[in-house]
């Protein structure tokens, strides 16, 4: 049974895309490194707010740093990069921020990658 939960407003989520890097073999027998897509999730992506600056013990942060927040069930772990399908910017999960656990929504800090 589900109970009335938070969740985030519909109108500001939108897809993302969750890569893994897998070797494919390539010419001459040889693997390369590739992207593969493995889930698509509804979440935003937001910038970090003057307190998550003073707060966050992690390490630093750059001003490519942004919070991504999703109450879909997924799980994404550090170094996996993650594509916002809105505007192609590709972000790298740098941890996960801890919340409620009576709450669905979860928070990663993301690092924008520069270049796409």
């Amino acid at each position: 049974m589900f109970y009335n939960t938070p969740r985030l407003p519909r109108a500001l989520l939108h897809p993302l895309v969750a890569y893994e890097q897998v070797s494919e073999p390539g010419p001459g027998g040889q693997f390369k490194k590739v992207m593969k897509a493995v889930f698509v999730f509804k979440g935003a992506v937001l910038p970090l707010s003057n307190e998550d600056w003073k707060l966050l013990p992690e390490g630093s942060y750059t001003k490519n740093s942004q919070k991504l927040y999703t109450d879909d069930p997924v799980t994404l772990m550090p170094g996996q990069v993650v594509q916002d399908t809105f505007d192609g910017q590709r972000y790298t999960v740098k941890t996960m921020l801890a919340h409620n656990s009576l709450h669905p929504l979860l928070r990663y800090i993301v690092e924008g990658v520069v270049g796409k």
